[in-house]
């Protein structure tokens, strides 16, 4: 998922200075499990937005805001709605701020879509409802078969790709002493699955072409460019 964490009030009030009705957007995906831009959530900025003297026009939260099939589902029975608001303001990554500012256009109004949360990367729950933790950088180039299933490009502060660097010491981050060094998760897993011997093989540098920005997915093709 895509963790977010909720922006200051002070800033968002700064985004909405000059805006008198706002309309409030949610997203029911990642940023409800993240608890910063479910209904709940919603309803929460919308009351602070009213205490602040400003009208909401609606209060929504579509299942996933970054798909356009699912922002026009929800957004769409609500254009008068959104077409009386001076802004819009969506609680979700910044994909799903884009995708409900696409919708908008479709419907032929011109509005500002501002966003409410910071996006803060690919997240997997490792502890249900408490924490979440960036184990992937979507590199397009995975190399956990040869690393045991532990990504060192995201846990390495230095993404070494053949091994720890001077600076860790009994186990643990040069960087952050309270990290885990990577390459010792690595190297105690592999020990594990009897295959230390794959460690042997030099890995060549990765492709970073393959991160250039923007990319594409060609789903039906199966290739992103």
């Amino acid at each position: 998922m895509i963790g977010t964490t909720k922006k200051p009030l002070e800033e968002i009030l700064q985004a909405l200075a000059g805006y008198e009705k706002i309309a409030v957007v949610g997203c029911d995906g990642c940023a409800k499990v993240c608890m910063t831009g479910g209904l709940d959530q919603v309803k929460e900025l919308a009351a602070t937005l009213k205490e602040e003297g400003k009208e909401v026009t609606v209060e929504v939260s579509p299942e996933r805001t970054c798909n356009i099939m699912h922002s026009r589902n929800f957004l769409n029975p609500c254009k008068d709605q959104i077409a009386a608001a001076d802004a819009m303001i969506v609680l979700g990554c910044g994909g799903a701020v884009q995708i409900a500012r696409q919708t908008t256009e479709e419907m032929g109004l011109t509005i500002p879509v501002k966003v409410g949360l910071d996006s803060v990367g690919h997240m997997d729950m490792v502890i249900p409802g408490v924490m979440a933790m960036e184990q992937c950088q979507e590199c397009g180039q995975c190399i956990l078969n040869e690393t045991g299933g532990i990504c060192p490009v995201t846990k390495c502060a230095k993404s070494l790709l053949n091994g720890p660097c001077g600076g860790s010491e009994n186990g643990k981050c040069e960087v952050d002493p309270d990290r885990d060094c990577a390459w010792v998760l690595i190297y105690n897993r592999m020990a594990a699955l009897g295959e230390l011997e794959q460690l042997k093989r030099y890995m060549e540098p990765k492709d970073y072409s393959k991160m250039a920005k923007p990319r594409v997915l060609y789903i039906k093709e199966g290739r992103c460019a």
